[in-house]
């Protein structure tokens, strides 16, 4: 082990940006914690409100905090940054719009500990402005063992097989990951700004190395409905990264050698980033949105995934989504966006 990186502490990495309006409450619930062995580096990702500052005060006021400021260069980027400092033997992601509940990190460090594992997951709950649950995730407890680490849960972690709802939801927020492996193997995210999602991206990477990882059924992650966060403003070229994201996943997963129920398990995800690239337009005028949807689809790629996808297995909702594509049925879609939004 690098000598850098110390025993059984846990370095939690906090990207920042523009979020004054919350900060203060997610590094609090941080520094409570009921595990005491903590390092939080905050990184600034060149935020343009008082975060910067914030940062610098938070830094003065607690010992264990490191702040980190730097150009703007999202989400990824700014994690990346903090990996390069992090000397715990443990690695922690918190959103700086989230928060944790006290026994966060140490539910995930008993469980890391008592089953041997590289990699520990948890649950959590979407709360609005309010605090008020708006629902809770969690999945059964589970530990995967040897190849199942990488054979049977990162394909869980992609998406659904095409009869089931059992994916696991693949954000980097709620886990515990060893620094060792991050280091050793150079582990780092890719922007979000090219693809749509660098979470799957860094696990795909992390579960190569993984010989054990174990889920569990705690909730203790508190993921807030944000309409200014990354994750659910607009964005313009939503349908672009998200075929990018499309085919990296499908040439990195025939490259590791996964067969076909994987492959479906990425188309599965494309289709989840289709309907966010179609509901995203809910706010625009129907002229706007038409625009927009009709590029989806008339996409032939996109159709040539759908067409050759084993529909019948859906349910009658997935199903109906992805025949209003194949229909061409713009309109309808705009609607459908309206009413889920």
């Amino acid at each position: 082990m690098n000598n850098s990186i110390i025993k059984d502490l846990i370095t939690v990495i906090v990207p920042v940006y523009n979020v004054e309006k919350y900060l203060v409450q997610c590094v609090n619930s941080i520094v409570n914690q009921t595990y005491k062995k903590i390092e939080i580096i905050l990184v600034d990702d060149g935020s343009k409100d008082k975060s910067g500052q914030l940062c610098d005060d938070l830094s003065a006021k607690y010992s264990q905090i490191k702040t980190i400021h730097k150009k703007n260069a999202g989400l990824g980027m700014a994690r990346n940054s903090g990996l390069e400092i992090a000397t715990g033997e443990y690695i922690a992601f918190v959103d700086s719009d989230d928060w944790i509940a006290p026994q966060a990190l140490q539910n995930l460090y008993t469980n890391m500990i008592k089953w041997n594992s590289d990699y520990c997951k948890g649950g959590f709950e979407k709360v609005n402005d309010k605090g008020h649950v708006l629902f809770k995730y969690n999945d059964n407890f589970h530990v995967f063992e040897g190849t199942s680490a990488k054979k049977d849960l990162l394909p869980r972690l992609i998406g659904s097989a095409p009869d089931k709802h059992d994916s696991i939801n693949m954000s980097v927020w709620g886990c515990l990951f060893k620094n060792k492996i991050i280091s050793e193997n150079k582990l780092r995210f890719p922007s979000e700004r090219k693809l749509m999602s660098e979470d799957i991206v860094f696990d795909i990477d992390y579960m190569q190395h993984v010989n054990k990882a174990c889920i569990i059924s705690d909730s203790d992650y508190r993921y807030r409905q944000n309409d200014t966060s990354l994750s659910t403003s607009y964005r313009k070229d939503k349908f672009t990264a998200t075929k990018r994201l499309y085919e990296y996943l499908l040439t990195k997963m025939k490259v590791l050698g996964y067969g076909d129920e994987a492959i479906l398990r990425v188309d599965r995800n494309l289709f989840i980033n289709l309907s966010g690239c179609i509901f995203q337009e809910h706010n625009k005028s129907l002229g706007e949105a038409r625009q927009k949807i009709n590029i989806i689809c008339n996409d032939s790629e996109i159709r040539n995934v759908i067409k050759k996808y084993p529909r019948k297995k859906m349910e009658f909702r997935q199903r109906f989504f992805l025949s209003l594509i194949m229909r061409k049925k713009v309109y309808l879609l705009y609607l459908l966006a309206k009413l889920k939004n």
